[in-house]
């Protein structure tokens, strides 16, 4: 007999994003970090979203790299808080 209840965990996890707007996402532990990135901006800011590549995904004060790791590799669990921030900050023109 195999064991299937942590076949796919859920998790809940709160999106931060650079405005400080929130929305919570679930996704699978065994996700790529890239995926939960892509789920948070989508839910962020909708459809078509921002290009991921340009932003990085912070947990515990941290870049998450590489973005490859799974979420549970990156130690992310149930109600943890992530945020979104741009790679690069405009610092508008003088």
């Amino acid at each position: 007999m195999v064991d299937t209840t942590n076949a796919h965990p859920l998790i809940a996890v709160l999106v931060i994003g650079q405005e400080g707007d929130e929305k919570t996402v679930t996704v699978n532990t065994h996700q790529k970090c890239e995926q939960l990135l892509r789920e948070g901006l989508h839910a962020l800011y909708g459809t078509p979203g921002p290009n991921p590549d340009e932003y990085d995904l912070v947990f515990n004060g941290t870049v998450v790299e590489p973005l490859s790791k799974t979420i549970a590799e990156a130690g992310i669990a149930e109600h943890s808080s992530v945020s979104i921030l741009p790679k690069t900050i405009s610092r508008g023109s003088r």
